[in-house]
């Protein structure tokens, strides 16, 4: 009777204590939780982080790359980023997702199941239609690109109709997106035109159409990525086509940040990358912008930038080799000179690298020297050694002084890398922005026919 009366009363205080601790559980606020985890098939590193402007997540990855994680996070787009390539997706919370995916092929293995699957696997499946599907404008006119755009703008709306996504707020944003980017599309190839009278009455009216149902006074427009880079691209070429209409919006209807982001667009295209319109865009500052000091440095720019053309002198340097000896370009005077400016760091240089080792070795018996100049912090000179032996480089390997503030990179203004430059026995700059060792074609490197004619014809 003693031990009933004691196990009865052990249950009912275990009852007790399991009753008030699942009442403690069930008052924490879960409202903004996402469980994530995955396993990433050569990974890149030993984490990967969830990033949105304003957040941060860093999460770490055990020895087989798997990772697992709890985020508090508002609903929105977020980037996976594994310090390499990043993804796009889209988080909310009560979602729990299980990711996967293989570096090697990152954009055509990312995988989502789980909570949450269908607008991340929609999102996966959008990115690498763009990327299958992007119209090669170069060769097509103006009504072939309408025609194969507006194909691609329905089968667009298509993949998101039969995603199976039932969230009202994703789809409405998604339609907006997509609408951004066929915008955009178009007028890449066909603004300027639009802007000039010289499109079709077909391509006018449809332009016309969607243009007048848009609200450039409505400030959300700077808040989604996608209508902002349409938002740019529109004022952009319109103000350097000098469309009157254009110009009255941009003065009269747009507040101070929506010119500010426009100005911005402008200033970036005073560039290397931009040679044939740069005085469009020049001339276009030179209208808008009335303080002479906020003008200032686009005229140092755009100065710096014609005086880099063919045939004029080259900018110096005289920079240490891996042993310390410093060598400069007077000394190198007598042979063509290409110049590769990368770091230890960027990607698209390492990428270049066998093909760079390729063009040495076919030329080793020709007046040429390749130099090849590390832009790399000077307290990461020893990872800087240490790559040029492990990858077995040739060529005249020296480091700048101070990174991207090194005099040789300012002259040349140089704000991306690779970059490369060929000058000519005399010292002469025959190309400041000459083409890579090799170029990317149908889904593999090959070396670049343009950069050896250029090496042959100037020998």
């Amino acid at each position: 009777m003693l031990f009933k009366n004691l196990n009865k009363r052990l249950t009912i205080v275990t009852t007790l204590i399991l009753t008030f601790y699942m009442g403690l559980f069930n008052c924490q606020n879960f409202s903004g939780i996402v469980k994530i985890s995955g396993k990433i098939t050569n990974p890149n590193g030993n984490k990967i982080s969830i990033i949105k402007r304003g957040f941060k997540k860093e999460i770490p990855l055990n020895e087989y790359g798997e990772f697992s994680d709890t985020l508090e996070i508002t609903a929105g787009n977020y980037s996976f980023y594994d310090y390499r390539e990043s993804s796009e997706m889209y988080l909310e919370p009560g979602f729990n997702l299980e990711i996967t995916l293989d570096t090697k092929e990152f954009d055509e293995t990312i995988r989502y199941v789980g909570i949450g699957s269908r607008p991340n696997n929609y999102l996966a499946n959008y990115f690498m239609f763009k990327e299958k599907n992007t119209v090669g404008f170069e060769k097509m006119t103006n009504q072939e690109y309408f025609d194969k755009e507006l194909i691609n703008y329905e089968r667009s709306r298509s993949l998101l109709n039969t995603s199976g996504i039932e969230n009202e707020n994703f789809i409405i944003n998604q339609q907006q997106t997509i609408f951004s980017d066929h915008l955009f599309n178009l007028f890449n190839k066909i603004g300027k035109d639009y802007f000039q009278g010289k499109t079709t009455a077909i391509i006018s009216q449809y332009l016309d159409k969607k243009v007048d149902n848009i609200d450039f006074k409505n400030e959300s427009i700077l808040q989604s990525s996608s209508m902002n880079k349409f938002f740019n691209s529109y004022f952009t070429i319109g103000l350097i086509s000098e469309n009157l209409n254009c110009l009255n919006i941009f003065n009269n209807e747009l507040n101070e940040q929506q010119k500010k982001e426009i100005i911005s667009s402008l200033k970036r295209k005073i560039s290397f990358y931009n040679l044939n319109d740069i005085e469009s865009y020049y001339q276009t500052l030179r209208k808008l912008i009335s303080d002479e000091n906020s003008f200032l440095p686009i005229e140092e720019k755009y100065q710096k930038i014609l005086n880099l053309q063919k045939g004029n002198i080259s900018p110096m340097f005289n920079y240490p080799d891996t042993n310390g000896q410093y060598i400069s370009l007077a000394s190198l005077k007598g042979k063509l000179v290409y110049i590769d400016v990368w770091a230890t760091w960027c990607g698209p240089c390492k990428a270049q690298i066998p093909y760079l080792k390729e063009l040495e070795q076919k030329y080793r018996f020709k007046e040429i020297e390749f130099v090849s100049l590390s832009i790399d912090q000077v307290k990461d000179a020893q990872k800087w050694k240490n790559m040029i032996a492990k990858k077995e480089l040739k060529g005249i390997q020296i480091m700048a002084d101070k990174a991207w503030r090194s005099s040789f990179v300012k002259d040349y203004v140089i704000e991306g890398i690779p970059r490369f430059i060929l000058l000519d026995k005399k010292g002469n700059i025959i190309s400041s922005n000459a083409p890579r060792p090799a170029n990317f074609e149908n889904g593999s490197y090959v070396l670049n026919k343009e950069l050896e004619k250029m090496f042959d014809s100037n020998l």
